[in-house]
């Protein structure tokens, strides 16, 4: 997951949060607003989103499903 904070004022607050929810682990952090650039991955992901024309629904309810699924 990545978190873009708009409002600088919240982001300690946040970590926080985050780091009180069982299950979550915060892996890496930066205060550096150079990173607004996202790399290939994450700008193909949102185009993906943005088309409309994503992978539809993952269906995990067996190894089978999930492998047909992404066929």
């Amino acid at each position: 997951m990545t978190l873009q904070i708009d409002n600088p004022s919240i982001f300690e607050h946040l970590k926080s949060v985050l780091g009180l929810m069982k299950g979550v682990t915060i892996v890496g952090m930066t205060d550096n607003l150079d990173v607004d650039i996202p790399n290939e991955t994450p700008l193909s992901a949102m185009n993906e989103a943005e088309s409309g024309e994503d992978a539809g629904i993952v269906n995990i309810d067996s190894v089978e499903s999930f492998i047909a699924t992404m066929r």
